[in-house]
Parts: C-alpha cells; sequence; structure tokens
C-alpha cells in the first residue's frame, strides 16, 4: 500500500500511471494468495461482508453491460493509454478493496492500513515540495506540484483524503511522540496541498477537515491549538518554498486560480452527449472517442473526460451506471450513520468526501484512486460496517492444499504477466521514441513493432509504428499501422488524418474521405480537419 501512489518509472514511456497500475495489479495478486494461504491453513472459507458490496458489485456489473455494447469495446475494456480506465481496472479497485476487507481482521488492522497510506503521502508530499520548487527554478514561473501523481488534482485528491486522517491521528495520538509525528505529517501533506494550486483540493480539504472537527471532543481550546498549528505550518512552508523560489527571480503571480476555464462548456456539451445514449452510455474510458461530436464552441484541445465524475459516470455507463454510482455513495454514508459514529469514523468519513468532492469537478485518476480504494476497505473495517458471513468448513486433505497452491500459482502468474507485459512494451516504445526523435527512425521501427506485439490492444504503440512508417513513405505499412490504431480506439485526430493521407497516396479515395471524416468528428474546429476534408468536396 505504501508503493501505491509512490510507483515511478523512468524508462517507460508513461512514468506515471502505468508504474502504479502494474504495482496494484501484483499487489492484488498477493492478496490473493494471502486469502489462499489463510484458507488453506484455517481449513474454512469465511467471507466478510460489508454495506459497500452489493453496490459496488452492481458497478462493476453495469460496466462490463455497457462494455458489450461500447461503441469501442476495446477501449472500454482496456481504457486508452494512460488513463486505463476500463473495465479491466473498474474490476481492479473492486478486487482491491474486497481483498483488502478480508485481510484486515481486526479495526487495529485498518489503521495499521490508514497509517501506511499516510506514510505513503508523507513521502508524495515531500517528493512533490521538492519537485514543484526544481521545476519552478528551472522554468522561471511558479509550477503546481504533482510529485510522482503526475497531474496536480491527482496528487491534490490524494492529500485531501489523507489530511483528516492525519489531523485524526494528532488528536487520538495518546504520546507526545506520537502526536508530533502526525503534526509532522499533517504539516508536510498541507504544504504539498498548498502548493497543488488545485482549488477543488483545496476546498475538498477544508472540508475533510469540519468534519474531523465536528467530531473530536477535546477543548475548543486543544482543537483551535491543532488545527491552528496544522494551517500555520502549511502556509508557512508553501510561503517559504515559494520565497526560495522568488529569489531566484521566478514570478509567484498565478493568473489562473480565480478562472473556470472550459469546464462549463464541457459539462453543457456532456448533457448532450448522455441524452444521444442513455440507458448503457458509451462504455468504460470511450468518452473522448466521441465527445467531438457534440463538442459546441472550440475548447483549443481533446478533452477524453467529462470533467464531473457523475456526468463522466452517465456519459459512460449510463443512467444504469449512475443508479449503481449513487447507490454506493448512499451505501458509505448510511453505513457511516449505522455505525459508532466516534471520531475515527468521522476522520474517515472526512477523508472520503475530501476524495469525493476533488472527483466531482475532476474524474477518477487510478493514481489516487487505488489508495482511495484501499482507504475505504479500511474505512468500513473502522466504522463497524463488516459482519461475517456465511463459514464452510473444508475437508482435511492434499485436495485443499493442492487446490490453494495451484489457484496461488495461478494468481502469482496472472499478476507478474499482467505487470511485466505492459511494463517491456512501454520500454520498447520509449526505446522508439529516442531513436526517432535522435534521426534514427530506420532503428525506430524495430522497437515500436515490438512494443505493439507485446501489448497488441494499445492504440498508441500502433500509431508509432505508423508514425514512424509515415516518416519514411512506407504508405503501406503506415496505412495498416493506422487502421490498427483507429480499430483499437483513439481520440487522436492526427490519426485519421495520416491515415486519410497515406490513403491517398496509395489511391484509395473512398477510404480516405471516411478517414478524413473520422478526423473532423473528433475535432470540427481544427483547421487542418477542415482542410482536408474539404478536399473531397465537402463542406465542413
Amino acid at each position: 500500500m505504501f508503493l501505491l501512489p509512490l510507483a515511478f518509472s523512468w524508462d517507460t514511456f508513461d512514468r506515471y500511471a502505468l508504474p502504479k497500475l502494474l504495482v496494484a495489479r501484483v499487489l492484488i495478486a498477493g492478496l490473493v494468495v494471502l486469502w489462499l494461504a489463510r484458507l488453506a491453513i484455517t481449513r474454512s472459507v469465511v467471507v466478510r461482508r460489508t454495506a459497500l458490496d452489493l453496490p459496488l458489485l452492481a458497478f462493476v456489473l453495469s460496466a462490463a453491460l455497457s462494455t458489450v455494447f461500447a461503441y469501442n469495446p476495446n477501449v472500454a475494456i482496456f481504457g486508452t493509454y494512460s488513463r486505463y480506465d476500463g473495465l479491466l481496472t473498474l474490476g481492479s479497485y473492486a478486487a482491491l478493496f474486497w481483498l483488502a476487507v478480508q485481510t484486515l481482521a481486526t479495526p487495529s488492522d485498518a489503521r495499521g492500513m490508514v497509517r501506511t497510506l499516510l506514510a505513503g503521502g508523507y513521502a508524495v508530499s515531500a517528493i512533490a515540495i521538492l519537485q514543484s520548487i526544481t521545476d519552478s527554478l528551472r522554468l522561471g514561473e511558479l509550477t503546481p506540484a504533482f510529485g510522482t501523481m503526475g497531474q496536480k488534482n491527482a496528487l491534490g485528491a490524494l492529500l485531501a483524503m489523507l489530511l483528516p486522517l492525519a489531523c485524526w491521528e494528532l488528536f487520538a495520538g495518546r504520546s507526545r511522540a506520537g502526536r508530533l509525528l502526525a503534526l509532522n505529517a499533517g504539516a508536510l501533506i498541507g504544504v504539498a496541498l498548498v502548493l497543488t494550486f488545485s482549488r477543488s483540493a483545496w476546498v475538498a480539504g477544508a472540508a475533510g477537515l469540519a468534519i474531523v472537527l465536528v467530531a473530536v471532543q477535546p477543548s475548543r481550546r486543544a482543537r483551535f491549538i491543532a488545527v491552528g498549528a496544522l494551517a500555520a505550518i502549511a502556509v508557512l512552508g508553501a510561503a517559504a518554498a515559494s520565497a526560495a523560489v522568488q529569489a531566484q527571480g521566478v514570478p509567484l503571480q498565478r493568473t489562473d486560480l480565480l478562472a473556470l476555464g472550459d469546464r462549463p462548456a464541457v459539462w453543457r456539451d456532456t448533457l448532450q452527449l448522455i441524452a444521444s445514449r442513455p440507458l448503457l452510455g458509451y462504455g468504460p474510458d470511450n468518452f473522448g472517442l466521441v465527445f467531438g461530436r457534440f463538442e459546441s464552441v472550440d475548447l483549443h484541445q481533446p478533452w477524453d473526460k467529462a470533467h464531473a465524475e457523475i456526468l463522466q459516470v452517465a456519459a459512460t455507463q449510463g443512467l444504469v451506471g449512475l443508479g449503481a454510482y449513487l447507490w454506493l455513495i448512499a451505501a458509505f454514508v448510511l453505513a457511516f450513520w449505522r455505525g459508532p459514529r466516534g471520531p475515527a469514523s468521522y476522520a474517515m468519513l472526512g477523508g472520503w468526501v475530501a476524495y469525493q468532492l476533488v472527483v466531482q469537478v475532476n474524474f477518477t485518476m487510478l493514481a489516487a484512486a487505488f489508495p482511495f480504494w484501499a482507504f475505504t476497505a479500511a474505512s468500513v473495517v473502522l466504522m463497524g460496517a463488516t459482519r461475517e458471513g456465511a463459514r464452510a468448513n473444508l475437508p482435511r486433505g492434499r485436495l485443499v492444499l493442492g487446490a490453494s497452491a495451484i489457484g496461488a500459482v495461478a494468481a502469482v502468474g496472472v499478476g507478474v504477466a499482467g505487470a511485466a507485459l505492459p511494463y517491456a512494451a512501454d520500454q520498447r516504445v520509449l526505446a522508439a521514441v529516442i531513436d526517432d526523435y535522435a534521426g534514427h527512425s530506420d532503428l525506430a521501427l524495430a522497437p515500436a513493432q515490438e512494443a505493439r506485439l507485446l501489448a497488441p490492444q494499445e492504440s498508441v504503440y500502433a500509431t508509432e509504428v505508423g508514425n514512424l512508417a509515415f516518416e519514411r513513405q512506407d504508405w503501406a505499412l503506415a496505412r495498416e499501422a493506422y487502421a490498427e490504431a483507429a480499430r483499437l480506439g483513439t481520440f487522436n485526430p492526427g490519426v485519421y488524418r495520416n491515415l486519410a493521407l497515406a490513403d491517398i497516396n496509395l489511391g484509395l479515395t473512398a477510404e480516405a474521405e471516411d478517414a478524413a471524416r473520422h478526423a473532423f468528428e473528433l475535432d470540427r474546429f481544427d483547421p487542418a480537419n477542415r482542410a482536408l476534408l474539404a478536399q473531397f468536396g465537402v463542406v465542413p
């Protein structure tokens, strides 16, 4: 759990999201092995039930149903490159939650997991603060912190979730050393949170802290001192970091903090997208493949997410998925309400609410989502929202041991393969990109083809092969690779433009026009797409 937010790779093209996904897969495989080992040792099957089991299962099943009828089934299963928000990842969230609940036997175990997540957040915060300072000095402008998370809102979601937990540890600490550790963790997390410049994370972190303050019972003076100390240290720390940057001549003004940007326009157009396929949606992670059809104003860049989680779920999984999602939210709140509602429960609620507030104006990012589901598992245990289901005693003998061993070997095999193959593929595509940038496109083609073989579901790898062939004017290979990238699913109009040009050079006029139409559908405001379509006598 400690490594989930820290996972990072220097030798893959996707340095941030992919390593975390692969660590999560290995972690899930390890939890399966632990569960099977306990089954073999105790000779019994005990399944802990939670209030979230049924709504979470319904949510995953709705995603599976949407996948069956998805606009692009490949994207619905695997997700788009660097997002990976397909059915497999949604299932991984559910698996991590369920297996973590089975592993956490007592509230003490759950609190240990919370502290592990806090330790990981502490390390991420330290890295993010250093990254923000060094990037600001290098670029000559104040740069948001993102650290190993790869994006400021992903870091903000994680830290906003963890800040109430650090505050709870501060109040619950029984020793001065424990309280100092909690204060240290909360302060560093607070500094990093300020430096994200993520407004949603600021609001979410404040809301989470407010929920914790409602719950704690010490005197008002103690509350004021503790929270005041956290806030003061966070602000002073951020100010010190900013002063260090300003001393090198970097301006501190950020003019974008009060701007809404293009989100309102995206939300408005997303409503039209939802209305076009309301029941089951377009399939997990398919938003970017279809949003261009509903884009009413020029947004100047591709938008592959609705930047509002409720709208994102409705667009990709329809009203069926939205109903399951709202059921899941209600189930957590109800589990809190029916529980003992002690300080620990309020802390869990504070962290959970903080995370939800961030994603409701952004979207689920796996860098923060995997820690969130581990945290949610610990939350339901600490809130007393688990119960032991039916116990099934297993017969003694070698059959149970053998079956458990086979299952464990299978889990390890799937986990290792699920991590090793994507990792090797991304290494190879990075090698191809490096060779291409160095002017050695002849050397770049082989590793790009290897990446494509190792991960045949990745549209980006097929696109890289197409790009290399396009540079060499190998129109047949370029057409084959771009066509495969289009089949696998992409929201990059450049793929369709280049496919159209390859078709033109091969004398395939009808196919070229079809590719040009697809490029125009993805971005009707791009002059390049409009000009290409006009070559076929079509007035955009």
